[in-house]
């Protein structure tokens, strides 16, 4: 029996630009105790789909032209504001995507957490409805709940908020919960907490999950049913293993085949559109299997491998260290040192990549900034093209700024809002007073194209662009001054899969083509390990395993590294069968 049924939901938004139809006709239902994976990548509609169904869609621009989505009897989507605020947090929960943004950095974690107590239940007393925060917090397993209970968001990190923000969602005991990419942003051993968390309060509550992600191997960790989303349809749903082991939708395929998986073999990611082809025909988008894909995938694995000379070092770093004081107040003494780098050594052969992993705050991303002179090394070395850079300055850093490049996590936040493509890309080369104006314009244009991009493209600004897109600029700016040596900084950790394949496969392609030395910073085993010729694994500022990509992955020493290698998820037939069993 369904628990909850939507049929035939639309949901548009009227724009300056046309109807933009965010949700096209989708039906679905969930059962009690079930959990339901929504999959499918940005802007597929998914989380539109669950805000219709909680009364969370603007209007206007948005409308839900149609459908209905019955609860208990009720239709969700023209119920009145009274029977949603009735209804919202008490029966029906949602955990949201960024905990960060979804907590109030004014509030302490036990006025948040039983507002929806006091709100759904005006009868209960302060005292009472602390020890149920309190209780709650323990359940999704923060230590010392009684006494952080009073803490704000900013003191705990992100898996310990989206854990608080977990507690608040069930805090009512509701039947329904939603969950909208709760994991996205997560360290693998976190996200795999998470997880578990979620399955284990599902069988302990019997409450009913909509889960929606990007990433099918979240869906094979947790869901019995699954709906893939395209362009605000379901394109293909079923039970978890059938759409694992026959997948009928070239779209399906495309996103089952596109996640780079540990025991992958691949060295060019398959994509989405190696399988999909898409036709615009009176105004409608078509979708058709593009003939041949398995033949095309195997031809692109044929190709050249790197020559790599391990005896030529471009980069030798020795016993780096990096730390901070950290103070108690404004005007008291250094409380203690905070070592976010603590004595680490290795080496990158020129032309290789060597992929640095580790949990957040493991010092991976200070590693990088301090190896660039971004920020200041306490003790150690850096040498580079045999040369020591260690600590250098702004201004002696300049001349190696040409060979040295980074390309950051986020990158909108790396672009200035303000600049064209084309002044973002030109900016390099006018500070090094490379070419003229004319020549740096005509290198902008052959920079797009050879990272992917068109030249209609040079006079709109970062806004305009997607997530991949800008991320392609991004390497397209470090790309710039031809540098031989790039720090990528977690750049596509926060991507869909589909369009992870493919900046992945164009960082490859790059270093083919231009002999790059890349130092590849991730919290993900599974897409270091397909970028990398050798492997660091941090720990608390510590190098606690290195050694060669495909034998740190089949032969792991160290118990941290077995426990990223545990965490990530696993989305094979045979594991979801051992999970059903």
């Amino acid at each position: 029996m369904s628990y909850l049924k939507v049929e035939n939901l639309k949901t548009y938004f009227h724009t300056r630009n046309g109807v933009v139809k965010a949700v096209d006709d989708i039906s679905f239902s969930l059962k009690k105790g079930e959990v339901l994976g929504i999959v499918g990548e940005s802007g597929s509609g998914k989380s539109v789909t669950v805000h219709s169904l909680m009364g969370l869609v603007p209007q206007p621009p948005g409308k839900i032209e149609a459908g209905t989505a019955i609860f208990d009897g009720k239709n969700l989507l023209d119920a009145d504001k009274s029977l949603l605020r009735a209804l919202r947090g008490k029966r029906i929960a949602m955990i949201f995507q960024d905990p960060m943004t979804s907590l109030n950095p004014y509030l302490r974690i036990s006025e948040q957490l039983i507002e929806p107590l006091i709100i759904h239940e005006p009868e209960i007393a302060y005292k009472d409805a602390i020890s149920r925060a309190i209780e709650m917090l323990e359940k999704v397993g923060i230590d010392d709940a009684q006494k952080r209970i009073h803490s704000y968001p900013h003191e705990f990190s992100g898996g310990m908020r989206q854990r608080v923000m977990i507690a608040m969602a069930l805090i009512t005991e509701p039947e329904v919960l939603i969950a909208d990419e709760p994991t996205t942003a997560l360290d693998v051993t976190v996200q795999a907490q998470i997880l578990r968390l979620l399955k284990e309060l599902q069988d302990d509550l019997d409450v009913s999950v909509i889960f929606i992600t990007h990433d099918l191997g979240v869906i094979a960790e947790l869901a019995n049913q699954v709906g893939v989303m395209y362009r605000g349809k379901i394109v293909e749903q079923g039970e978890v293993l059938q759409i694992f082991e026959h997948p009928q939708h070239p779209y399906t395929k495309g996103l089952l085949a596109c996640r780079p998986r540990l025991e992958s073999t691949f060295k060019v990611l398959p994509t989405v559109s190696d399988y999909l082809e898409e036709n615009e025909v009176a105004g409608q988008f078509q979708l058709s299997e593009k003939p041949g894909a398995v033949d095309r995938i195997e031809a692109m694995q044929r190709v050249v491998s790197r020559e790599i000379d391990e005896s030529d070092f471009i980069l030798e770093v020795e016993n780096l260290k990096v730390h901070f004081t950290e103070r108690r107040g404004v005007f008291s003494g250094p409380e203690s040192w905070v070592k976010a780098v603590d004595g680490i050594s290795f080496t990158v052969p020129r032309g290789s990549t060597l992929g640095l992993v580790g949990e957040s705050g493991c010092g991976k991303t200070t590693t990088g900034r301090a190896i660039l002179n971004l920020v200041n090394p306490t003790s150690g070395m850096v040498k580079y093209n045999g040369e020591e850079i260690t600590g250098f300055d702004a201004a002696a850093m300049l001349p190696y700024r040409k060979q040295m490049q980074i390309v950051f996590q986020d990158p909108y936040s790396s672009l200035n809002p303000r600049l064209t493509i084309e002044q973002a890309l030109s900016e390099p080369m006018a500070v090094h007073q490379i070419g003229t104006k004319q020549d740096r314009r005509d290198r902008v244009v052959s920079l797009l194209e050879e990272v992917g991009l068109e030249s209609h493209f040079l006079r709109r600004y970062p806004h305009e662009f997607s997530g991949g897109q800008r991320q392609r600029i991004c390497v397209a700016r470090a790309l710039a001054l031809e540098p031989e040596f790039i720090v990528c900084d977690e750049a596509v950790s926060a991507m869909d899969v589909s369009v992870q394949a493919q900046v992945l496969n164009l960082l490859k392609e790059l270093q083919g083509k231009r002999s790059l030395t890349y130092i590849f910073i991730s919290h993900d085993l599974s897409v270091v390990k397909f970028m990398a010729d050798t492997i660091a694994v941090m720990r608390e500022g510590e190098i606690v395993e290195q050694g060669e990509a495909e034998n740190v992955y089949a032969n792991p020493i160290n118990e941290y590294t077995k426990n990223l290698i545990a965490a990530v998820p696993r989305d094979s037939t045979e594991f979801i069968r051992s999970r059903r069993a």
